[in-house]
């Protein structure tokens, strides 16, 4: 009679893991995990900052769009010439930048201000162009409503009337400059 032989692999009994090697692999693949959770918070707020750059920025076009289609009297008020600033009311938005009639509905605040005659780059520093006007727009990330300062009113001070930065709330300015179309 003939017998067969299993080889010696099969005869040693079913192939696998051990337990040691198991809880090995589990541990790093934990250690791996909970790293990568966290990164997560990192990561959030990262995603929520470059939202609200992303959001004022659109904010800001829109309000300097606004500025550049207005009549040019109408944009720089009563005052008409000079480098004193005009103050425009403040202007709220929501999350997705739509215009927000009262602040309680609000995550933006949107201060806007227009220096009526604007310096030109020359040698002359007194030389004011009365037909050029600077439209500074800041953009206040304030979600809780809070009470926004602004430096105060000065001639000789070109931050003169725009929002203080030791006060606390993210914001963003931008610049712009619009000229008398006659």
């Amino acid at each position: 009679m003939k017998t067969s032989r299993l080889p010696a692999a099969a005869a040693a009994g079913p192939g696998g893991f051990s337990l040691v090697e198991v809880a090995i692999a589990a541990g790093i693949a934990s250690i791996g995990i909970i790293m990568l959770f966290g990164l997560l918070p990192s990561g959030l707020t990262m995603f929520r900052d470059s939202m609200t750059v992303s959001v004022s920025s659109q904010i800001a076009q829109r309000v300097i769009q606004e500025a550049v289609q207005t009549d040019y009297d109408v944009l720089v008020g009563a005052s008409g010439t000079g480098s004193t600033p005009v103050v425009k009311p403040w202007r709220y938005f929501d999350d997705q930048g739509t215009e927000r009639p009262v602040p309680q509905d609000a995550i933006y605040h949107v201060l806007t201000r227009v220096i009526p005659a604007s310096q030109l780059p020359s040698g002359n520093a007194a030389a004011a162009n009365a037909s050029l006007a600077t439209i500074t727009v800041q953009v206040v990330a304030n979600p809780y409503n809070r009470n926004v300062d602004l430096l105060p009113a000065s001639a000789t001070d070109p931050l003169a009337q725009t929002v203080d930065p030791q006060g606390g709330l993210p914001f963003f300015t931008y610049n712009s400059h619009v000229a008398r179309a006659r």
